[in-house]
C-alpha cells in the first residue's frame, strides 16, 4: 500500500494510456496515488471521433489543453479550442468530439473521488431544448457552462498571478479550477487547506517539498499535493512557467495554512 499523506510528482509520459472508444485516457491522479477528495485524467480525442461518459457523485471541471471540438453535456453544446474550461454537474452525460485534425485534447479534474469503475458510456440525452436555462436554474436544476480564459481578469499574488476558470462562482461547490502564471524564479514553501493537482502546460522548473528538491518540471509534469504538506514551484527558465490546477474543497489559491496551524 502506498504511503498516504505525501507529495507525489509524475510524468505524463510515464503515466498509463488506457484505449477508449474514440481515443486514449491517462489517470494522472487517483485513490492509489493517496489522494482522499478529487482525482485528475488527461483524455485525447482521435481526429473525427468521439467519446462521452457519465458519472454519479462528482462534479467534472475541463481544460482544454490542444486542438479543437465540442463539449456536450446533456443538451448544452460548447465549442471549445485552447484555453477554453467546461464545468460538468454531477451526473450530467457528457461527450468529448474531436472536430479539428490533430488530437483534442484536455485535462479534467473530478470531486470529490469516486470509482473509475462508476464512469459508465454516456447514454443519450433527454431533449430539453425548448426549456430556458433560467427555468433550469430556477428549479435547481445545475447548469454546465464554457468559461474562455481569456475573458477573466488575472489575480495577482506577489509576482505570480492566475486566473479561476472553474469554482462556487459558477455553481461547481466541490472544487476550483484555475490556471497559474510563474515567472522566473522560487516563491516561499507555503501550505494549502485544501489538496492540490498541478499540471504544468509551459516552461520547465523544479518541485521543493519542504527543504528538499524532488525533481523537475516540464510540460506535462503532474504534482499531487495533500493537505499542509509544505512545497513550492520554482522556474528555472527564461520564459514565464503556466500551470493548470485544481483542488478541493474549492476555494481561493491564495488560501494558505499558517506556520501554526
Amino acid at each position: 500500500m502506498l504511503e498516504q499523506h505525501r507529495a507525489r510528482l509524475r510524468q505524463e509520459r510515464d503515466i498509463e494510456r488506457r484505449a477508449i472508444d474514440g481515443g486514449t485516457i491517462q489517470w494522472l491522479v487517483d485513490r492509489e496515488l493517496g489522494a482522499e477528495h478529487l482525482m485528475a485524467y488527461r483524455l485525447a480525442v482521435d481526429p473525427d471521433s468521439a467519446t462521452g461518459h457519465v458519472h454519479a457523485g462528482a462534479e467534472e471541471a475541463l481544460y482544454v489543453v490542444e486542438g479543437d471540438g465540442e463539449v456536450r453535456v446533456e443538451h448544452i453544446a460548447h465549442s471549445v479550442g485552447m484555453g477554453q474550461a467546461v464545468f460538468v454537474p454531477d451526473s450530467d452525460t457528457h461527450s468529448y468530439v474531436n472536430t479539428g485534425a490533430t488530437p483534442l485534447v484536455v485535462v479534467g479534474a473530478m470531486a470529490p473521488l469516486i470509482e473509475v469503475n462508476d464512469i459508465h458510456p454516456a447514454m443519450p440525452p433527454l431533449d430539453l431544448r425548448g426549456v430556458r436555462r433560467t427555468a433550469l436554474e430556477e428549479a435547481g436544476v445545475m447548469t454546465p457552462t464554457m468559461i474562455d480564459e481569456r475573458l477573466i481578469k488575472p489575480t495577482l499574488m506577489g509576482e505570480r498571478s492566475f486566473r479561476v476558470l472553474v469554482g462556487p462562482q459558477v455553481g461547481c461547490l466541490r472544487m476550483t479550477l484555475f490556471t497559474g502564471i510563474i515567472p522566473t524564479g522560487r516563491a516561499p514553501l507555503h501550505a494549502h487547506p485544501h489538496e492540490e493537482i498541478v499540471y504544468i502546460l509551459a516552461g520547465h522548473g523544479r518541485l521543493w517539498i519542504e527543504d528538499d528538491q524532488v525533481g523537475q518540471l516540464r510540460r506535462g509534469s503532474v504534482v499531487f499535493v495533500p493537505v499542509g504538506v509544505r512545497h513550492t514551484l520554482e522556474n528555472i527558465g527564461a520564459d514565464d512557467m503556466k500551470v493548470l490546477g485544481a483542488f478541493s474543497p474549492a476555494g481561493s489559491p491564495e488560501a494558505k495554512l499558517t506556520t501554526s496551524s
